[in-house]
């Protein structure tokens, strides 16, 4: 298997966490923890665990030992198209009121919001909530063929997030295949 990485540099310490979250029993739910299994076939560096939290991202808090960054996936209800990819930086949205919308019971920004709060050795880390329009959250183990097929894309976006060369993201560029909208 190939790493699509570059080699660390000598010295670099990097600790990076990828998290899917949603509910595979919920259609579109499920679209944070089958990126999830896509990024299971990539072999990561050795600083980067990607972890399936399903429905509890509460349970991150294992991983929480001085990340330098935090990527999260997962199904938000932000206005636009259904497959839409949207990058939410963390640092924009922590003094805004929560407007995006999740499946689950409390906000992922909401929980966001709690364990910067419990966690001081996340004052330093970067929160990147990357959020794929659902159209469906019924009962179904299927994504919608909107949202399935965003999955390559979150994938490639995700990899673009957590190696250490720049990324596409934070030059403001289109992705060719969807609209993506950073915040």
């Amino acid at each position: 298997m190939r790493s699509a990485f570059p080699k660390k540099k000598a010295g670099a310490s990097r600790k990076i966490i990828v998290v899917g979250v949603g509910n595979r029993l919920l259609g579109d739910e499920g679209i944070g923890p089958c990126v999830i299994d896509n990024l299971s076939r990539v072999r990561m560096p050795s600083y980067v665990d990607v972890v399936d939290c399903g429905c509890d991202l509460l349970s991150l808090t294992s991983y929480l030992d001085r990340p330098q960054k935090i990527v999260i996936i997962d199904a938000i209800r932000a206005g636009g198209k259904p497959g839409e990819i949207n990058r939410f930086d963390y640092s924009k949205l922590a003094t805004t009121k929560d407007e995006t919308q999740s499946g689950h019971q409390i906000g992922t920004i909401d929980v966001l919001r709690l364990l910067k709060s419990v966690y001081p050795a996340l004052a330093d880390s970067e929160i990147v909530l990357i959020g794929v329009e659902p159209k469906m959250l019924e009962l179904s183990t299927d994504l919608s063929q909107e949202v399935r097929g965003s999955i390559a894309d979150v994938t490639r976006l995700v990899i673009e997030e957590i190696s250490p060369q720049p990324s596409f993201w934070r030059k403001g560029e289109k992705h060719e295949r969807s609209k993506h909208t950073d915040y």
